[in-house]
């Protein structure tokens, strides 16, 4: 019977560590290729479709966790950003919308309580605020340009 230096406890031991330290090496350059979630998209996008030669639109969208900051939109200028649901499905959007002497605020998403909401979404969807002197328009669609008959009023001017 030929002589072993390791007893199988010591071989299974040293196998295994050589395995955990190629794990490790290899886990610093490991980037992964995870380009989607499984939660769909939601983008906003707002556009000033106010008369020329007036005050630029002022926009402040927040959430409770990120201030976007005030946006100045010129004529036909837009500002959009994108988001996914949190894990418990109560992300909350509000924006605040100052034009002149014209304001409003409210909700652009929050559960069921906003025009962008949606069920059981599976594909990527945009909500897109058209903002004009009559007051602020709203679409929902799954694409980033909607087409003027998706538009329906949704606030006016305060």
């Amino acid at each position: 019977m030929a002589y072993y230096p390791y007893t199988n406890v010591q071989l299974l031991l040293l196998i295994s560590f050589i395995i955990n330290l190629m794990m490790m090496t290899n886990a610093s350059s490991f980037e992964p290729n995870v380009t989607k979630s499984f939660e769909p998209e939601v983008t906003e996008i707002f556009v000033s479709n106010l008369p020329q030669n007036t005050t630029p639109l002022k926009v402040h969208c927040q959430s409770q966790d990120d201030d976007l900051g005030v946006r100045t939109l010129k004529v036909n200028e837009k500002f959009d950003f994108s988001f996914r649901l949190n894990f418990w499905g109560d992300t909350h959007f509000y924006c605040a919308f100052v034009w002149g002497l014209n304001n409003n605020a409210f909700d652009v998403f929050f559960k069921r309580k906003s025009p962008c909401r949606f069920k059981f979404p599976m594909k990527d969807i945009y909500c897109t605020w058209l903002v004009k002197d009559s007051g602020i328009y709203f679409a929902r669609t799954r694409d980033p340009n909607p087409s003027p008959g998706d538009f329906r009023f949704a606030y006016p001017w305060l």
